[in-house]
């Protein structure tokens, strides 16, 4: 059966629409998360703390904790995933107080702290950067950085001089990938959707995304870093990985065999604990 000119214009506007509609709401929901706000803070694992407040240069509060330690004087600042918050990633960076004071924020639009979108990592380079700025306001010079996924990805992005060692667990190496990999089930017919999504990030967000590249940056960054990657990632494959160690060939690359993503440090908690101990140990002092 042939179709007529009339039913093709019909079925083509119709896939158009579907296109647009599953495109716009794919970019709506990943730069409107859930708000998810754990009900875990420090005082749970029996430490004090400081609720503090902090301000970005676009103008954003920003809610984080500064946990001291007695210990060398060093603070680490711990960033966490998307779209989590600061106490989903606190009980598994509690290893690193046996030596350092750790510093835990929200990035804008997760958690309790303000903003109405996430850019995925564009903006969230200035949640970074304020708080580098925010602890060196305190008089503490000596600075770390351990983020996971998004995290990871800011933290290498911002490129910050003040941070003297950056451990990155399963960041990506560029948002296009990750705008990829969210449509890699449509297969062939994935493109209109990519390209939707593209679009409306220059259009409502005003960035582009292919500006969003940890790979392209971390070559110019000087400080060591540690890169760790679950061998089986589903969320953030290897490749991203493998793509950020050949950018940066004086990064520390370490794949964990059979893990998916966020499962390194369950998987192999002993190893992973100490080879970042070790590895901040070796480069913050």
């Amino acid at each position: 059966m042939i179709l007529g000119f009339k039913n093709v214009v019909i079925i083509l506007t119709f896939l158009i629409i579907l296109v647009i509609a599953v495109s716009f709401y794919a970019f709506y929901i990943s730069v409107r998360p859930r708000r998810f706000i754990s009900g875990v803070n420090p005082s749970h694992f029996g430490l004090k703390y400081e609720k503090v407040s902090f301000k970005t240069e676009d103008g954003l509060t920003l809610q984080g904790w500064f946990i001291p330690c007695e210990g060398k004087g060093s603070t680490i600042i711990v960033c966490h995933g998307y779209p989590f918050d600061k106490g989903n990633i606190l009980p598994s960076s509690l290893f690193l107080r046996k030596e350092y004071s750790l510093f835990l924020f929200d990035f804008r639009a997760m958690g309790e702290s303000e903003g109405k979108y996430t850019t995925v990592g564009y903006h969230e380079k200035k949640d970074l950067l304020a708080a580098v700025d925010y602890l060196k306001s305190r008089g503490i010079e000596e600075i770390g950085a351990l983020g996971f996924s998004l995290g990871g990805a800011v933290i290498i992005m911002a490129h910050s001089p003040d941070i003297k060692a950056i451990v990155s667990d399963s960041s990506y190496a560029t948002l296009n990938l990750m705008i990829h990999s969210l449509f890699r089930h449509y297969y062939f017919l994935k493109h209109p959707f990519v390209f939707t999504v593209k679009l409306l990030s220059r259009m409502v967000l005003k960035f582009d995304t292919s500006s969003v590249s940890p790979v392209a940056i971390i070559k110019e960054v000087e400080a060591p870093i540690l890169l760790i990657h679950g061998e089986k990632d589903s969320q953030i494959p290897v490749k991203n990985a493998y793509l950020l160690h050949e950018a940066a060939p004086k990064s520390e690359l370490w794949i964990v065999p059979g893990a998916d993503h966020g499962e390194a440090q369950a998987l192999v908690t002993i190893e992973y604990e100490r080879r970042i101990l070790e590895f901040f140990e070796k480069n913050l002092g």
